[in-house]
């Protein structure tokens, strides 16, 4: 059963927010890399909603790939998107000279238009973004997250209710910080202004970690951390109330959350609100019974604000 309501987004028939699955588009091409040559507008289009590129760099260079995108969002009725939504595809991909098509649906192709998508290749090159593909990308990264919780904020919310009393997989994920993972319900976020929009999109504060990548222990990451951490209920609370964090000091948006006589023996705790105000911000504090304390403080202190 799906995750998230494509019908969140509000249908593209009419209305004043008729071009927000066009721009949502947009913003999840951007965050899977593509670079928008041509961004969504009213009127004529020409048969395209969007140009992005692809750059692919191999051996013998890079190599760019110009990518017609074609939106459709049928989740309101629940119809497949037929040959008939979606005619003269070569055509247009001559005319706006593209080298690949990106079928962006909240439904799915039918099988005749899966068919001659597909026929495309190996002229041209070929990618479908169906509501299964879309829900993927949105939930297995932090940069997905942020997307889902701006353009489906009820389905995305009891997602992560759902989800808070597991992990998200149980394969391994990167952990670019060795421990970060072990100790959240779910991967925290390594960009800290990506975290930042998550909460406030989502009204909460961030709980952010910042330890030093030269020290020999990390600042003692994962000693501190881990036993802050330790108590599944702790974990809970932060995945419920807090968007999180963690990055080296060597990052500038981490390391202005650093005090100037703070050397980062200890890996530093600093939650904040999405605004900058700080609510709490000392050194991770190594006992478990500790850390579910300060939390539950946190917490307190939040809603109070």
């Amino acid at each position: 059963m799906a995750a998230l309501d494509f019908t969140e987004i509000a249908p593209a028939q009419g209305g004043p927010n008729r071009d927000s699955f066009e721009l949502f588009a947009r913003e999840l091409l951007l965050a899977e890399g593509f670079r928008i040559v041509e961004h969504p507008d009213r009127g004529a289009d020409g048969g395209r909603d969007l140009i992005v590129e692809e750059e692919r760099l191999g051996p013998g260079g890079a190599n760019v790939v110009r990518w017609l995108v074609s939106c459709k969002h049928k989740a309101h009725s629940g119809a497949s998107v037929t040959p008939g939504d979606e005619q003269n595809v070569r055509d247009r991909l001559g005319t706006h000279r593209c080298q690949g098509f990106v079928a962006f649906y909240s439904t799915l192709p039918s099988s005749g238009l899966g068919q001659t998508l597909s026929a495309l290749r190996p002229t041209f090159e070929y990618l479908q973004f169906d509501a299964d593909v879309i829900e993927r990308k949105l939930l297995e990264n932090p940069r997905g997250r942020v997307l889902a919780a701006r353009y489906m904020p009820r389905s995305f919310n009891r997602w992560m209710q759902a989800s808070q009393a597991a992990a998200l997989s149980s394969r391994p994920t990167p952990d670019p910080h060795h421990s970060a993972n072990r100790f959240f319900l779910r991967p925290p976020h390594d960009d800290l202004d990506v975290a930042r929009a998550e909460a406030a999109e989502r009204g909460l504060p961030v709980f952010a970690v910042v330890y030093d990548a030269d020290h020999p222990t990390l600042s003692k990451l994962d000693f501190s951390l881990g036993h802050f951490m330790e108590y599944q209920t702790t974990k809970r609370i932060v995945d419920q109330h807090f968007v999180a964090a963690v990055g080296p000091s060597s990052d500038p948006a981490f390391g202005a959350l650093v005090p100037s006589d703070d050397p980062l023996e200890l890996a530093r705790l600093v939650a904040f609100k999405p605004d900058g105000v700080i609510i709490r911000s000392e050194g991770v504090y190594a006992n478990p019974d500790e850390g579910m304390k300060r939390v539950r403080a946190m917490v307190e202190a939040t809603d109070a604000a």
